[in-house]
């Protein structure tokens, strides 16, 4: 099934489809270099779903707002365009991140894991985050390229604190994703990146 970019973009905005998250602990945590030497890629999953705790602290971490008052991010970007949307593949459907609201907005009930990568464990992971820039806002792909890198970084130290596994990706078929998610021409997936325990 296809989705009209137009009725995405409505769900997107519905208050309905509104999910709060619990607030993120910005505080304690795994200490930096003990993060940075359990930092690994993992490819093998269990179906162990990710708290709501969890997830908050990890979307907080990836693309959340440090200093709300400064509507500053959790990771830099490049002349802080903040080009980036970041969406979740569930199993229960996709999600798009409200770092403002620090909340998960509901855009389908469809499953579409398995269309974010073509390695087989993607269909089964729990979360597959895809990290989507807005080419209106960013002139430059290598300046997205670069970004989306720190997003990602920023995920696996809060992974390897939170004692999840992860692997960024970049090899899925842009067109079909693209497709069917709903996206607009000025939008451009980057990179995808699985999350989830470790089997």
């Amino acid at each position: 099934m296809l989705f009209a970019t137009a009725d995405l973009r409505a769900a997107a905005k519905s208050p309905a489809d509104l999910i709060p998250l619990p607030a993120p602990q910005r505080e304690g945590g795994m200490p930096l270099m003990e993060a940075l030497s359990k930092r690994q890629s993992i490819r093998e999953y269990s179906s162990k779903t990710i708290p709501d705790p969890v997830l908050s602290n990890l979307l907080w971490a990836a693309w959340g707002y440090n200093r709300p008052d400064q509507k500053k991010r959790t990771a830099p970007s490049s002349n802080n365009k903040q080009e980036f949307s970041l969406y979740l593949a569930k199993g229960d459907g996709l999600f798009l991140y409200d770092a403002e609201m620090h909340a998960l907005r509901k855009i389908s009930d469809q499953d579409i894991r398995k269309e974010t990568g073509k390695q087989p464990f993607v269909a089964k992971a729990p979360l597959n985050l895809i990290m989507v820039a807005d080419t209106r806002q960013q002139s430059s792909l290598t300046s997205s390229y670069a970004n989306a890198g720190f997003i990602s970084e920023n995920i696996y130290l809060v992974c390897a604190s939170e004692g999840l596994g992860t692997v960024v990706r970049g090899w899925f078929d842009a067109g079909q994703l693209h497709t069917i998610m709903g996206l607009s021409p000025d939008q451009q997936i980057i990179l995808c990146q699985t999350i989830g325990y470790p089997k």
